[in-house]
């Protein structure tokens, strides 16, 4: 169903009104061109009902309220107009209230994507009935079947699943599509109580900053993006805010006219890049070694700041010279703590217990009289021992400016004269995007960064790393979401999940050269998989093993993965008992469900949604009924749980033990619902709003009138979000002395951990990613996020395809496209030893001769032959990222577990063949 239109009567009238005023005025070109009117503002405006047509097209009988969330970083508020019960358009609010007059406010807030959702709802690949698979799976083949029939079938299944294989065996895993609260509450919840596998929602897509929360211990803490106004050095690194940050990217650009130097380290002159003050073509992957580079010039020039780095840092920390452990209270004490360490107070000369570790029970990182040296060697019960810092120094010595240029591309005199700035500001911001943690090197180049701020003394009030994403305190959520804490869900690594559930190593192993990579990254494949068993041994990380039943919600798994035939075809061969998808369309993962249930959009459901670049906690009031017989996600669940409950009791199927707790099928929707006073989405949203003290007291009713609320002090978990203050991270530790979740209680830049020993990366360094060099083909790959879809979503819609190219097409250097016979617009075969697909040419002048973009999202069936570009991607992982039993290196979800690191794969490219394009059927 399109967008409303006018009705035939209607028009009729109308064109009757428009025929009377064309005669009337003697003029029949009236309706061509603009009639002039007399002087409007000395005289009434003339009513003139032909123009009543006009008019109506704007007319609306009710206006709701909502956002779009769909794993978008944006979160904005629209109005939502609706006629006759269908959405005819939406608009932003954009009635934010400024915080300061001094910082300019969020509005308006939203982008192409949120302007044309109310199309999107309605087209061709909405689900909008229960469906069962009626022929082989990813046949095609549907039979429309009731709501009941659907979850008996279903709960049946799950019941049987429990009884053949007891628990543990059934995937509940939810996407990035579910970002609002009551919307991820329930599937959440749901998982909870049957104990189902959800994997890391970071690192499945690769989006976790890994070095940060090495050095840092959280991940999560950022700015607000009204934070960036104030700095005086905003460098763009690995990120695109004016493609993927639309509604945040002017205060980049009002920080530039209010006085920042603003730059951006980039392979390609992106749309960031053309308006910063400098653009850095980086080389692919480099970015370690431009860091490192920073650093290197930081302390050769001693730009650095002793101040900042005693107190904030482990920098003076003590090492050990001749075992190159960090100096421990048992190394001194009988019985003494592994997380107990010491520094050297040049006041007393001699070493001094660090306050804030985990170890220690003075929690503060106040020095009192102690006067830390960051520079030294010493004597501790006849140990000899340094400083981390010294350590620090030998490294960063090896990456000159002059050095680092072979790798990064980047002229020496630029390095200094940045680092110059950086070190020069009261508030530095090195932004990194998402794409960094595609890369295996992405713990570098985070770890890098952060020595480089931390030298600075950048952190706090005076800047540090933007990691794009704030998590707010919302304990009604979280309760919620994860059963009150009485049972969970199996949280799993995501990056280490995907890999083997999906046989990715098959396809790891057909495109690396084990040689050539070692060389290149510091391990080869076989090392890799032996330190992924020690990390799952040892209990480090935890992997579930192979399912037999799977309910995918809001998740695209079969088109994001990498290795996605393969990983489609371990799968459906896991979950050979059920496979349940649940889900707003038909995408290219629901294609292949045993059985789909259509969930409601966002314009059809009650919710609210905050988001880290703003303190505006935006709700959705159900402008409209779902379409079809769509439902809630909560509602679906809560209709699932209670036919469970139904059959579980009708089959005798009691409590089922499950370690320390037991799996109540008889009881799960009592237990879901909490006793039936949670029955529906509207009245989850009522609890969540009404008894959660970040929202302040407001009232449902309050809030769905306005459309946003104003979060208070409470919804700050390191530190309050002050009213009217932007949100810098980690000043509660800058300011306040509180530690870092860190085993030092501090920003962390020695790891002595046996893994990043034999890996030679105790402190931050460089490492080169595979590309190229590791496989035997050419060419460096990359697909960065689109401006005209979230992953998946929107990709389709008529309105954005016409914005672009209309189908999946990859960017291409013309220098290599004349090499290879290639013109814009030719369709082209990308290839290599995993396989091959097919997009169209655009020449791209700014991106490197030997690179291929492309911006990913684009569904299966939009390629030709319906090979997308995950096909042929081959990963790996980063031993490193799997690493525990070391303080805050643990398995900790959505802030430590490895990546799939995505831009790994190479390929080759040439002009595509007619045979292969030309047959209709291929498309």
């Amino acid at each position: 169903m399109g967008m409303w239109k006018l009705k035939r009567r209607d028009f009729l009238k109308g064109l009757g009104a428009t025929g009377t005023g064309v005669m009337l005025s003697g003029n029949v070109w009236a309706l061509n061109r603009l009639q002039p009117i007399a002087d409007t503002l000395a005289t009434e405006y003339p009513y003139r009902d032909w123009e009543d047509l006009y008019r109506n097209e704007w007319a609306w009988d009710s206006v709701g309220h909502a956002a779009h969330c769909i794993n978008c970083m944006g979160n904005c508020a629209w109005n939502v107009y609706v006629k006759d019960g269908i959405v005819i358009r939406e608009e932003q609010i954009a009635k934010y209230p400024q915080i300061h007059t001094n910082i300019p406010d969020a509005n308006p807030r939203g982008c192409q994507k949120g302007a044309i959702h109310s199309t999107s709802m309605y087209e061709a690949d909405r689900l909008r009935y229960p469906l069962k698979r009626a022929g082989e799976r990813g046949e095609g083949k549907w039979q429309r079947i009731s709501w009941d029939q659907a979850t008996e079938e279903v709960a049946d299944k799950i019941i049987d699943i429990f009884v053949k294989y007891g628990p543990g065996k059934l995937k509940t895993h939810q996407g990035s599509g579910n970002q609002t609260m009551v919307r991820q509450s329930g599937p959440n919840r749901f998982a909870s109580l049957v104990g189902g596998i959800q994997l890391d929602g970071f690192t499945v897509v690769g989006d976790l900053n890994t070095g940060a929360h090495l050095a840092y211990g959280n991940p999560l803490e950022s700015f607000t993006s009204d934070a960036w106004f104030d700095a005086d050095y905003i460098m763009l690194g690995m990120i695109n805010p004016n493609a993927t940050r639309i509604p945040d990217a002017h205060y980049i650009w009002e920080a530039k006219y209010n006085g920042a130097r603003i730059t951006s380290t980039a392979p390609d002159y992106n749309p960031s890049a053309i308006h910063t003050d400098l653009w850095m073509p980086i080389t692919q992957g480099s970015d370690p070694f431009l860091a490192m580079s920073f650093v290197n010039v930081i302390i050769e020039e001693k730009l650095f700041k002793p101040a900042f780095m005693k107190e904030q840092t482990d920098l003076p920390m003590l090492v050990r010279t001749d075992n190159g452990k960090l100096l421990r209270e048992a190394d001194l004490v009988d019985v003494g703590s592994d997380e107990v360490f010491y520094h050297w107070d040049l006041n007393t000369n001699k070493a001094v217990r660090a306050k804030g570790s985990m170890g220690d029970d003075d929690k503060t990182l106040k020095l009192g009289d102690v006067d830390p040296a960051i520079e030294g060697t010493f004597k501790v019960d006849g140990i000899s021992v340094t400083t981390v810092f010294e350590q620090v120094k030998k490294e960063a010595a090896k990456y000159t400016p002059e050095k680092t240029q072979k790798e990064t591309n980047i002229h020496p005199d630029i390095v200094r004269q940045e680092v110059r700035h950086l070190a020069a500001a009261n508030k530095a911001i090195i932004m990194l995007g998402y794409i960094t943690s595609s890369y295996s090197n992405c713990l570098y180049t985070g770890w890098g960064y952060a020595l480089a701020l931390a030298l600075t003394g950048h952190g706090g009030r005076t800047g540090g790393m933007d990691t794009s994403w704030v998590v707010w305190n919302h304990p009604r959520w979280s309760e919620l979401a994860t059963f009150e804490g009485k049972k969970s869900a199996r949280y799993e690594a995501g990056g280490l999940g995907e890999f083997l559930r999906g046989g990715m190593m098959e396809g790891a192993r057909n495109h690396f050269d084990n040689a050539k990579l070692k060389k290149r990254v510091g391990f080869d494949l076989d090392e890799m998989e032996e330190m992924m068993q020690e990390s799952m041994d040892e209990g480090w990380m935890p992997y579930y093993g192979e399912i037999k039943g799977m309910i995918s919600i809001a998740d695209n798994t079969f088109r994001r993965n990498k290795m996605s035939h393969k990983y489609r075809d371990e799968h459906l061969r896991q979950a050979s008992e059920l496979y349940v998808n649940v889900n707003v369309r038909m995408d290219s993962t629901a294609e292949w469900a045993d059985y789909i249930l259509p969930a409601a959009s966002h314009y059809e459901a009650w919710d609210i949604r905050t988001q880290g670049y703003h303190r505006f906690a935006n709700v959705f009031t159900r402008s409209v009924e779902p379409v079809g017989e769509s439902k809630p996600d909560w509602d679906i669940m809560a209709l699932l749980t209670k036919k469970i409950q139904e059959r579980a009791i009708a089959r005798g199927v009691g409590p089922i033990p499950d370690g320390d707790v037991t799996r109540d099928l008889h009881t799960i929707h009592d237990d879901f619902t909490r006793q039936g006073t949670l029955n529906t989405d509207y009245d989850v949203l009522k609890h969540i709003i009404e008894e959660s003290p970040e929202f302040g007291g407001v009232s449902l009713e309050e809030a769905a009138e306005k459309g946003f609320i104003v979060m208070n002090e409470h919804a700050g978990l390191n530190q309050p979000l002050k009213p009217d203050e932007p949100y810098n991270p980690f000043t509660a530790q800058t300011d306040g002395k509180k530690p870092y979740e860190t085993l030092t209680g501090r920003i962390t830049f020695y790891c002595d951990h046996p893994r990043f020993e034999k890996l030679k990366s105790m402190v931050p360094t460089a490492r080169l990613h595979a590309g190229p060099e590791a496989s035997n083909y050419p060419l460096e790959f990359y697909s960065p996020h689109a401006r005209w879809g979230i992953h998946s979503n929107w990709r389709s819609n008529k309105y954005l395809l016409r914005l672009q190219r209309g189908e999946p097409n990859i960017y291409i250097n013309p220098q290599l496209a004349e090499q290879r016979g290639i013109k814009d617009g030719d369709r082209v075969r990308m290839f290599n030893a995993n396989g091959d697909f097919f997009a169209q040419a655009k020449f791209y002048p700014s991106i490197p001769v030997n690179s291929i973009m492309m911006e990913h999202g684009w569904e299966p069936h939009q390629y030709i032959q319906r090979r997308n570009m995950n096909v042929s991607n081959a990963i790996f992982l980063q031993p490193l990222e799997l690493v525990g039993g070391w303080g805050h290196l643990q398995f900790i979800y959505a802030k430590w577990n490895a990546n799939q690191h995505i831009h790994e794969s190479c390929y080759d490219v040439e002009l595509a063949k007619p045979e292969d394009i030309n047959d209709p059927r291929a498309v």
